[in-house]
């Protein structure tokens, strides 16, 4: 094979000192992540994967069938992130919302760890590589939060790793199928794992050297280890408790839930008016100008997943950070921004860099937010009074809710069944989710109400349904605040009382 296609390795990344600088450069790589992550813990859908694991580890067994929401009660489900869940309702039971801040960090920090590690192992000054992998965290700030598909990341990340280890000593492979195994419970995500792998595989069969690109050609002998570690990483994945129907799942997604990347934000393509879209607008200048300048051929298989990472990203708003984790060891190698002078090989300080790594551990700690901060966080954006008074005055019908808040019910108050929550594959096959876009689009909200005999409505401040619903005289106010209206029916709709 040929040999790794990596920029010569600068002097600091040869610091082989008990405490290297690479170390102090990440340690402010992971100051610059946890300031962004600890604003993003309100998220919608932690609390019903925490419903699921409290579920499992009460009974033992995994929820097969839906038991939250009036609305789908009964239907066949698969939960194909049941083993990320358990994480995040353990560290909440122990530390409450810090311990669910505490998890995603780690997971952030492992993740993009890992790929500055790459960008090292690839060649990049620690300065230079700590620049580049703060861009990628920055560019990936759309998916944080105590999200499960972040465990999905670290398998991309461990994955890239993994193959980079291969290409320079033909090892480490044994540990694909672990990693799949591992994948496929976590996350549905493990099928950009095999993209990864078979790119990789691909690329190496070919013999390309164009100047501007070229192919690092597999061995005989490397080539069935990679095809053999690829048939039992397949194998791995029925290592599961839903055996081949969580295989498959991923394809049910893109045959019969096209509403989820229709009508979910984050399931959306990038609008460059947006915040995010200058971010992924960055992303992709940075990539053209690394690209153009840079002397180094580009390896075929870092062109493809390049142009995979950039599409994604692109199409569907919660690939930036898949982009981020692609991107950044491929173009840290070729920059030179802050790299010392190659002339001088500066003199390891392993002292000054462990001070200066736990001056910033310090400063995280320091900074950490209370229970009190980030529960103020939360309630701006969940309705948790309003939920205490609908336990106060024992409020059981039906309820229509806003979709996002429907697992912080199912969590907080349980004895109240939702109309749905972020479990979307199921509300869309019996067309719950469709009714439900129908109600917050304002089509036919009335005559779906009374379909679903919905008693209540809790529902965000400033919604069109809440405009609906305050000049209709079927309908009244019984709790209001900052954050959330709550609506009683008064009377069955009618097609004279809708139009007053």
């Amino acid at each position: 094979m040929m040999p790794n296609s990596s920029l010569p390795a600068p002097p600091n990344s040869l610091d082989r000192s008990w405490f290297p600088i690479s170390i102090v450069w990440f340690s402010a790589v992971a100051l610059g992540i946890f300031v962004p992550a600890s604003l993003r813990i309100a998220d919608g859908d932690v609390w019903v994967h925490m419903r699921n694991a409290k579920v499992l580890l009460g009974t033992h067994m995994l929820p097969r069938t839906d038991i939250y929401t009036f609305t789908t009660a009964g239907a066949p489900l698969i939960n194909f992130e049941w083993l990320s869940e358990i994480p995040y309702y353990l560290a909440f039971r122990i530390w409450d919302l810090r311990g669910l801040l505490a998890v995603y960090l780690v997971l952030l920090w492992l993740i993009f760890g890992a790929v500055y590690y790459l960008a090292l192992r690839r060649g990049a000054d620690p300065a230079d590589a700590a620049l580049v992998t703060l861009a990628g965290a920055v560019v990936g700030t759309f998916s944080y939060g105590p999200r499960t598909f972040q465990f999905g990341w670290l398998c991309l990340a461990a994955l890239l790793l993994v193959l980079d280890r291969f290409e320079r000593t033909g090892k480490a492979l044994w540990m694909l199928p672990l990693i799949f195994a591992l994948w496929i419970n976590l996350h549905g995500s493990w099928v950009l794992g095999f993209v990864v792998l078979g790119t990789y595989i691909v690329c190496g069969l070919l013999k390309i050297d164009s100047g501007r690109v070229i192919t690092n050609h597999w061995t005989p002998a490397e080539l069935r280890k990679l095809l053999a570690a690829s048939g039992v990483s397949i194998a791995a994945l029925f290592v599961n408790p839903y055996g081949y129907r969580l295989v498959l799942y991923p394809l049910e997604l893109f045959s019969r839930q096209a509403a989820v990347r229709h009508d979910l934000t984050e399931w959306q393509s990038v609008d460059f008016h947006t915040f995010w879209g200058k971010l992924a607008m960055f992303m992709v200048l940075g990539l053209l100008a690394t690209a153009w300048f840079s002397p180094k051929p580009w390896p075929l298989r870092d062109v493809l997943l390049a142009a995979l990472a950039v599409w994604a990203s692109l199409t569907h708003i919660r690939f930036l950070l898949f982009a981020g984790i692609i991107l950044v060891p491929m173009i840290a190698p070729r920059l030179r921004l802050l790299a010392s002078d190659a002339a001088v090989v500066p003199k390891p300080r392993p002292w000054l860099n462990l001070a200066a790594t736990a001056a910033t551990a310090a400063v995280v700690i320091w900074i950490y937010p209370s229970a009190a901060q980030l529960q103020h966080i939360v309630d701006t954006q969940f309705p948790r009074d309003a939920l205490r008074f609908m336990q106060q005055k024992q409020i059981s019908g039906r309820l229509f809710n806003y979709y996002a808040w429907g697992g912080y019910i199912e969590w907080y108050a349980p004895e109240i069944k939702t109309f749905a929550d972020p479990r979307t594959d199921i509300f869309i096959y019996n067309g719950v989710l469709a009714d439900y876009l129908k109600i917050n689009a304002i089509d036919e909200p009335f005559e779906l109400l009374d379909k679903y005999k919905i008693d209540y409505v809790i529902f965000p401040v400033g919604k069109h349904l809440d405009y609906v619903l305050d000049h209709s005289a079927d309908w009244r106010t019984i709790y209001a605040d900052n954050v959330v209206r709550l609506y009683e029916r008064v009377r069955v709709s009618s097609p004279s009382s809708q139009e007053q």
